[in-house]
């Protein structure tokens, strides 16, 4: 395994550790909200656009780059079984390019428009009016990691090895 790919690897099980904590965080505000609106009649205010917003935002885009690793995004095998070695590498290949252009654009549209957001104070229009470019800025990490994970793999990949 490279450095990077140690490197990664760390940065990976961190920031999953850390979405893992959100979702207990998550869960228990969720909990309590439900628990004060059925006996006080007073939820907790803002509770769908802090969960909806910044907390899902943290579950799903810091823990995407190390689901990949893992192999547990979806994927379809009908006609990968059926191909040999090579050209399952082949494809693997191919089709990790067009996710690195593709998660690469969409990562940099979203650091553009976060920096954006943060130079014009973009905040929600509820109650709370608390700050949007946070919350992109961790989706521009989460994708950001993804394609160096896809990077990396496909070195892997084209020079023959099993890991990165």
């Amino acid at each position: 395994m490279t450095l990077l790919g140690k490197l990664l690897a760390k940065t990976d099980r961190f920031i999953t550790n850390i979405s893992a904590v959100t979702i207990f965080i998550m869960m228990m505000w969720i909990v309590l909200d439900v628990l004060l609106r059925s006996i006080f009649n007073k939820p907790i205010v803002g509770t769908i656009e802090i969960t909806g917003e910044y907390l899902l935002v943290i579950i799903v885009y810091l823990s995407i780059s190390y689901t990949y690793k893992e192999g547990g995004h979806v994927s379809v095998e009908l006609f990968q079984n059926k191909f040999s070695i090579g050209v399952k590498k082949v494809v693997k290949v191919v089709t990790n390019i067009l996710a690195i252009v593709t998660f690469s654009l969409l990562g940099v549209a979203n650091l553009n428009k976060s920096i954006q957001y943060f130079e014009f104070d973009n905040r929600t229009s509820s109650t709370l009016n608390y700050p949007l470019a946070p919350a992109l800025l961790i989706i521009t990490l989460g994708v950001f990691l993804l394609v160096i994970n896809l990077i990396l793999e496909s070195i892997a990949l084209v020079r023959g090895k099993k890991e990165y």
